[in-house]
């Protein structure tokens, strides 16, 4: 990808999508699946303070990071996607983009592309106002398989900025 592409994490797990977007460092921070506690908001184990049973030092960098359910990109601008897995193997379904990439726990993959419309235009252009980009998983992974799915919302670049200045890190 573009060396100024948007970066997004995207893991899968049953049954649901979680986004992470580098905080305001720019940097993603480090994470453990030791540390993962869904109880707690720490869903992908970033590691945030000192973990000392794990013998891990707080990451400054995962402190700011943004962790959602909503992929937000923008229109025109590339976006690397960095796909991984916490529990078992899924698949990165983009269908209006035509592509899609496995996400294997422990083996991270990449792909890239650049969004060309925005939802609101695909909506004009498609003549249907309820369009919505879509992720989806495209691997069977288990009962509720058919509910893995997200939302994509492809956005303006000053669009985008704002949703970003709202967004809080799951640190506190």
């Amino acid at each position: 990808p573009p060396k100024d592409a948007l970066v997004v994490e995207v893991t899968g797990k049953q049954f649901n999508w979680i986004m992470r977007y580098p905080g305001k460092d720019d940097v993603f921070g480090r994470k453990y699946y030791k540390n993962i506690s869904d109880k707690d908001d720490n869903s992908l184990g970033l590691i945030w303070s000192d973990v000392p049973e794990l013998n891990l030092k707080a990451d400054k960098a995962a402190q700011d990071d943004i962790v959602t359910d909503k992929l937000m990109l923008v229109a025109g601008k590339p976006v690397k996607l960095i796909i991984g897995s916490r529990d078992v193997i899924h698949d990165v379904g983009l269908s209006q983009f035509r592509m899609k990439m496995d996400a294997v726990p422990g083996t991270p993959t990449t792909m890239w592309f650049t969004p060309k419309f925005t939802t609101k235009e695909m909506k004009e252009k498609t003549g249907n106002p309820n369009f919505v980009y879509e992720i989806s998983c495209d691997q069977m992974c288990g009962n509720s398989h058919y509910s893995m799915k997200g939302i994509i919302e492809v956005v303006t670049q000053p669009e985008y900025d704002a949703w970003l200045a709202k967004q809080k890190p799951n640190y506190y």
